[in-house]
């Protein structure tokens, strides 16, 4: 049995057929006759149809759109009205329905859920007023000393908390010099080893450009060392033949 919208339609019915609809409607608890001839209609077989002329009463139900149009098919492939396959089809409805399921018992237990949720929501609001009221008339009946007791209190609460805060806030400054101190003290260490390191690079220059003096003056002194023996061959070669032509005017005389 379909459980979508539904609309309107009106036919012809038969007095005693509508008698029977209206006990059936009694018996299943059905919410209208319309949901006793949704069933008839959703259980039609049109291979069991039979048909007859008898005096007829209208009556409107509502059928879904599945239930007309399956009616309206039927109806062409039989060559016969849609009322014609209404009648045959409560016709064919026996005396009890054990399966028919009234939507009017499902609609009732969704409506006795919510006045349950209702009335429980609505005792518990009443509660909390009563509970807002009990300590409002508590309230009022305190006598001002009390209410001064816990001003005082109040009062001595929030000077330890502000000194626990400013204790807080020296810690946390003190924290910060430390590691400000040892940032500036890492920084030294670092600029006094980066000059450290240029000293000795310096040196380590100074040292090689020593190194190339000396190999150069070393270089120069062995270029002209054999100049100069050089020379001296030729000088003592001309004292030789100095000496040789003394001797051979001495020979002479």
């Amino acid at each position: 049995m379909s459980s979508k919208t539904t609309t309107p339609l009106t036919f012809d019915i038969r007095q005693d057929l509508l008698v029977k609809l209206k006990e059936l409607q009694v018996k299943t608890g059905a919410r209208s006759v319309s949901e006793v001839v949704r069933y008839a209609v959703s259980h039609l077989k049109a291979s069991e149809l039979k048909f007859a002329n008898t005096a007829h009463r209208q009556i409107s139900v509502r059928l879904s759109d599945e239930l007309r149009q399956g009616l309206v098919k039927m109806s062409q492939r039989k060559k016969v009205s849609v009322g014609e396959l209404l009648r045959a089809a409560l016709d064919s409805l026996p005396d009890d329905l054990p399966d028919f399921e009234p939507a009017s018992k499902v609609a009732k237990k969704k409506v006795a859920k919510k006045k349950q949720a209702r009335k429980v929501t609505s005792k518990k609001k009443a509660v909390k007023k009563a509970a807002k009221k009990t300590v409002k008339k508590a309230v009022k009946k305190a006598p001002k000393k009390a209410v001064k007791k816990v001003a005082k209190k109040k009062v001595a609460t929030k000077k330890t908390v502000k000194k626990k805060v400013a204790k807080k806030t020296a810690v946390k400054k003190t924290v910060a010099k430390k590691a400000a101190k040892k940032a500036v003290k890492t920084v030294a260490k670092k600029a006094v080893k980066k000059k450290a390191v240029k000293k000795t690079a310096v040196k380590k220059k100074a040292a090689k450009k020593a190194v190339k003096k000396t190999a150069k003056k070393v270089a120069k002194k062995s270029v002209k060392a054999p100049s100069v023996r050089k020379v001296a061959a030729k000088k003592a070669a001309k004292k030789s033949v100095k000496k040789k032509a003394a001797k051979r005017k001495t020979s002479k005389k």
